[in-house]
């Protein structure tokens, strides 16, 4: 590998092991080290619904991880009060996931912490250089989505 090649490797693992730290400590901050970053996830899945819940259906979708896997994360997430469920009104067979107080209480705070972080990184940034961070991470989110894809498909 070139330099260059050598130095983006460098700042990408380097940025994703950094991000993954922070949030695991936020996210201890937070829940007392009662949730892991995964259940995390989906509560925030389910928060972005607001009063609609989801279904397992679509949490597996959105996180893009096994139905038996998000079945026993929503399973342990009720256990622990952060979800309830409820069979749909219009389908009795559907059931949707809702958030608990505990669990909306969860998801604000995480909200809250990722806010502050993005706040954080815009100060670092010069305004006339945002412009290209966006594209560039843009180009970054394409790539590896695509790559994600490919591999999901060869499976």
């Amino acid at each position: 590998m070139d330099a260059l090649g050598n130095e983006l490797n460098r700042l990408l693992v380097d940025t994703y092991r950094a991000a993954g730290k922070i949030e695991q400590v936020m996210l201890a901050d937070l829940s007392d080290g009662k949730l892991s970053l995964s259940e995390m996830r989906a509560i925030e899945c389910v928060g972005v619904s607001r009063q609609r819940g989801r279904t397992v259906t679509e949490i597996s979708q959105e996180l893009d991880i096994t139905l038996p896997s998000v079945t026993a994360m929503i399973k342990r997430l009720e256990q622990k009060g952060y979800v309830t469920k409820q069979r749909g009104l219009e389908d009795g067979r559907q059931v949707h996931i809702h958030l608990t107080d505990s669990g909306m209480h969860a998801y604000i705070g995480y909200l809250f912490a990722q806010r502050k972080m993005i706040n954080a990184v815009r100060r670092c940034v010069e305004d006339e250089d945002v412009a290209v961070l966006i594209r560039s991470l843009k180009g970054l989110n394409e790539f590896f989505t695509q790559k994600k894809d490919e591999l999901k498909q060869g499976r």
